[in-house]
């Protein structure tokens, strides 16, 4: 079963069809994680989904331990240390999937920051990328808010490059 970590801020259901409006911040959270140098959260309002693997289903994977990558996420559900959980990642036109190992979990008022150490290195460069259209995409839709619908997608994206591309984690 794969828990769905919520696009808006806001989980009460009396919300239901309402317009939730956007972190109409200048600069968009940071990308890493000031608990861990090597990982990149992933940003709360962007859709991720994950499912912890059975024991027998991850006594399969293949841990390369070469790996210098991670990522951290926001979840409603505690995770044990030491899981192998499979990340999924929607993004307009298609599902990414990312393997890893719980390494770490982070208790917050409502929420638990997890997180996992990628168990395939190949899957850095993937995840990097990745996230960088999750942060753009949230950069798009909060200037469409701002400033009008008619914003060209095009430059909107040089924009967030030239502003916010060389504080990405490179690894």
């Amino acid at each position: 079963m794969l828990a769905n970590i919520s696009l808006s801020n806001s989980q009460n259901h009396n919300n239901v069809g309402a317009v939730v409006r956007p972190n109409l911040t200048e600069q968009p959270e940071d990308f890493q994680s000031e608990l861990l140098e090597g990982f990149i959260k992933h940003p709360k309002r962007f859709p991720l989904n994950f499912r912890r693997l059975r024991f027998w289903q991850s006594a399969k994977i293949e841990i390369n331990q070469d790996s210098n990558t991670g990522l951290t996420f926001s979840s409603k559900e505690y995770q044990k240390p030491g899981s192998i959980i499979e990340v999924t990642i929607p993004t307009r036109k298609e599902v990414h999937h990312f393997m890893g190992k719980v390494v770490m979990v982070k208790e917050s008022d409502d929420s638990y920051e997890i997180g996992i150490w990628l168990v395939n290195a190949e899957d850095a460069p993937k995840l990097r990328i990745v996230e960088q259209i999750c942060h753009i995409e949230l950069y798009l839709n909060d200037k469409r808010y701002k400033e009008g619908p008619f914003l060209s997608p095009e430059k909107l994206t040089e924009e967030w490059i030239s502003r916010f591309a060389s504080g990405f984690p490179v690894s």
